[in-house]
Formats: structure tokens, C-alpha cells, sequence
């Protein structure tokens, strides 16, 4: 992974709302390119949550992140919407 992107991805999404997190992570359903900058912005994008105290294991078991369906927030956790 690209340390670079990791660093400027993890900046932004501290500064931003854990709303606008969730929509972020929500963009990312259904996209199939994949590349440095996307792993990137997808670890830091975990990893943001993850220090706010959000539960993520609905898409993440700690190696694998599933964008395959979008997520609200509920009671401090990640939840797949249908």
C-alpha cells in the first residue's frame, strides 16, 4: 500500500464527520477498479472508524473489507442495508 495516499486519506477522514464516513464508505459499494490509492483510501477509511469506536465487523473481519452492500450506523456499529 501507498503510504503517501494512506497518510493524505487518513487526514481527511479525521477531519471529517463520521457521517460523511459513512457515506464514504457507502460510494465505494458496487466499484470494481482496484488499485493503490483504492486500497489506500479503503484501510484509511476503516481505520477511521475503527478509532472513533465503530464497530465494523459487519464488512470487515480484519483482513478483508466487503463493499458489497451499503451501511448505515446504529448504535455505534456498521449495519448492512438491503
Amino acid at each position: 500500500m501507498n503510504n503517501s495516499f494512506y497518510n493524505d486519506f487518513a487526514v481527511r477522514f479525521a477531519a471529517t464527520t463520521l457521517t460523511s464516513l459513512v457515506e464514504s464508505f457507502n460510494s465505494q459499494v458496487g466499484k470494481r477498479g482496484f488499485n493503490s490509492a483504492r486500497a489506500a483510501y479503503d484501510q484509511a477509511l476503516i481505520d477511521e472508524l475503527v478509532r472513533r469506536g465503530i464497530d465494523v465487523s459487519a464488512v470487515f473481519d480484519g483482513t478483508v473489507i466487503s463493499f458489497a452492500y451499503h451501511v448505515g450506523l446504529d448504535n455505534n456499529s456498521l449495519v448492512i442495508r438491503k
